[in-house]
């Protein structure tokens, strides 16, 4: 451990940083989600009028799929979190799944704003989208330089 940390640098915390984020945004997400059993009325109320209440349990199925999405994400960044995986010369394999998992979070959540014709929502689902592509590049790039 103390080798490890030894060889973290000032330019690790970009990392460290990358992984507090993403861990407070998927886990808070989440964690909202499964406080409460029943889904929220402004949900039921946004994808009423659309494809998604004539899945197999109604909103209940993409809700809670959502939800479960968010969990993994955050079960992900932890896990790159205890691995030490911001410190220099580490494997940041989990931080790169967790992102590329957000990237796949983030165009279903563009969608469903897309459909429900929530366009500044969206907007917003491209920029996060953006920024987390870029983060996975910096991370692969810092990887390649690396090595």
């Amino acid at each position: 451990m103390q080798t490890i940390l030894k060889s973290f640098r000032i330019s690790d915390w970009k990392f460290l940083a990358v992984q507090l984020l993403f861990l407070t945004t998927f886990g808070l997400a989440a964690m909202a989600k499964f406080q409460n059993p029943l889904m929220p009325d402004s949900f039921v109320e946004q994808f009423r009028h659309t494809w998604l209440i004539n899945m197999p349990g109604g909103l209940f199925t993409p809700y809670y799929l959502l939800a479960l999405g968010e969990s993994l994400i955050f079960i992900v960044f932890l896990i790159s979190l205890v691995r030490l995986e911001f410190v220099s010369g580490r494997s940041k394999l989990f931080l790169k799944y967790g992102l590329i998992l957000s990237l796949f979070i983030f165009v279903i959540l563009a969608y469903g704003l897309r459909l429900t014709s929530q366009f500044q929502g969206t907007a917003n689902a491209f920029f996060y989208f953006g920024t987390t592509l870029l983060a996975l590049w910096i991370v692969e790039k810092e990887e390649k330089y690396r090595a």
